[in-house]
């Protein structure tokens, strides 16, 4: 297992994700990518990248630095990793940037809601189940 891909929500406890993510690439070797999903920003399709990096540092800094800052303490334990920004919908592009990354496996963050809360309101985890080609490790997490 080259590569594990993480996906973790700022807004909720990331430690077991984290934890179980770095257990494995630690046992295995692996490095570690550790992902987060925004909306996507209206207006910039076309924009350079000077604006586009401007409006994403407007929007997201925290966010962006929270995600940083844990990839570089990850990093400092020892572990190769690097982290990623993605917009969108997050199953969506949970599944694709793990596919454009040569992920082995995800790891992601299961709440425990029941399958009828999953299909009326939507869950991430099994949004990406269904779409994913690698296995999925779900990690359970307490809000």
């Amino acid at each position: 297992m080259k590569t594990i891909f993480a996906a973790i929500d700022l807004d909720s406890n990331v430690e077991n994700i984290l934890d179980a993510a770095k257990e494995l690439a630690r046992v295995f070797g692996s490095e570690l990518i550790l992902a987060t999903v925004e909306k996507e920003l209206p207006g910039t399709e076309g924009a350079d990248d000077d604006e586009v990096k401007d409006e994403l540092t407007d929007a997201y800094g925290d966010d962006l630095h929270e995600l940083y800052t844990l990839a570089k303490n990850v990093a400092a334990e020892g572990i190769d990793c690097r982290a990623v920004l993605l917009e969108g919908i997050t199953a969506n592009q949970v599944v694709h940037a793990a596919d454009e990354l040569n992920a082995d496996l995800i790891v992601i963050g299961n709440h425990g809601h029941s399958p009828i809360y999953d299909t009326l309101i939507g869950g991430v985890g099994p949004g990406v189940v269904h779409l994913a080609k690698q296995k999925v490790l779900l990690v359970p997490v307490n809000d």
